[in-house]
C-alpha cells in the first residue's frame, strides 16, 4: 500500500468524486457577490483552484484569472483543462502562507473549505496576511469554511465507497472532537495497486474566525450561510466569509 500526500493521486479522479458539486451555481454566486460589494475590476486570483473548474467558468464570464495551489498534480488537470477551453495557462504552485506573486487583484478567492486544511491558527492570520499583500485597496477576500455541525452530521464515523470502473475508492471519515480535526482517508485502487491519502481539516469555531480577521488588514463585510446571503451561524453547514481590504 503507497501512502502519498493530499491531492497526489486523488487529483486523477477528483473531478469524478465531486461530480456532485455544481461549479456553474458556485460562479454564479461569486458574481452576485461581487455586484452586491460593488467589485467593478475583472482580475482574479483563486487560491487553493484544484483542478481549475471554477476559474473555467469564471473565465467564461470575462474574468482574468490566475489559479494557484499546492499540488502539481491538480494544477497539471487544470492546465489541460485551460487548455482545451483555449484559455490563457496562468498557474502557479504554491502554498497560501507564502504568496510568491507581486500582483494586485481585484478579488481573491480561496472557496470550498480549502482554510480547512490549515490547522494551525498563526498559519491561518498568515494566510490571510498574505491574501492582503495581493489584494488591491477595496478589493475583497472571499473564502468559506465547513462548521462543526458539518463534521458531526456528515462526516463522522461515516465510510463512502464508489466504483468508477478503472477506480475504486473508500473514503472513511471521522471527528476528532479533543482536537477539532475532520479526518478524511481515501484508499484507492487503481491497476492492482492500493493508494492511501490523509486528509486533515481543523473545524474553526466562527468566533475563532473572527478573531482572526480583527486583527488583520481587512474589514469583515459579511458571513453568509452556504452559496445565500443569509446570515452564517453554527447551524450552517458552509459559511462564506465576504472581506474588504481597507
Amino acid at each position: 500500500m503507497i501512502h502519498n500526500q493530499p491531492y497526489a493521486k486523488l487529483a486523477k479522479i477528483y473531478d469524478r468524486v465531486m461530480n456532485h458539486v455544481k461549479y456553474d451555481k458556485w460562479a454564479d454566486y461569486i458574481l452576485s457577490v461581487f455586484r452586491h460589494f460593488g467589485v467593478h475590476g475583472k482580475s482574479i486570483l483563486e487560491i487553493a483552484c484544484g483542478t481549475g473548474n471554477l476559474s473555467v467558468f469564471l473565465l467564461k464570464h470575462g474574468y482574468d484569472v490566475t489559479g494557484m495551489d499546492l499540488s502539481p498534480a491538480m494544477l497539471q488537470i487544470a492546465a489541460d483543462k485551460f487548455k482545451e477551453n483555449g484559455m490563457p495557462q496562468k498557474l502557479v504552485a504554491a502554498n497560501m502562507t507564502s504568496i510568491p506573486l507581486k500582483k494586485k487583484f481585484d478579488a481573491v478567492l480561496c472557496l470550498y473549505d480549502s482554510l480547512n486544511y490549515i490547522r494551525d491558527t498563526a498559519d491561518f492570520k498568515k494566510a490571510v496576511e498574505e491574501t492582503s499583500t495581493v489584494t488591491k485597496d477595496g478589493g475583497l477576500f472571499i473564502f468559506d469554511v465547513c462548521t462543526l455541525f458539518n463534521s458531526q452530521i456528515f462526516f463522522s464515523n461515516k465510510s463512502i465507497f464508489e466504483d468508477l470502473g478503472d477506480i475504486k475508492y473508500e473514503r472513511k471519515c471521522h471527528y476528532h472532537e479533543s482536537e477539532n480535526i475532520q479526518e478524511n482517508v481515501f484508499i484507492i485502487e487503481h491497476n492492482g495497486k492500493r493508494f492511501v491519502e490523509k486528509h486533515l481539516q481543523r473545524i474553526y469555531k466562527l468566533d475563532e474566525v473572527r478573531k482572526i480577521i480583527s486583527d488583520s488588514s481587512f474589514k469583515l463585510r459579511g458571513m453568509f450561510n452556504d452559496l445565500t446571503f443569509d446570515k452564517g451561524t453554527e447551524s450552517s453547514e458552509r459559511v462564506h466569509f465576504v472581506l474588504q481590504k481597507k
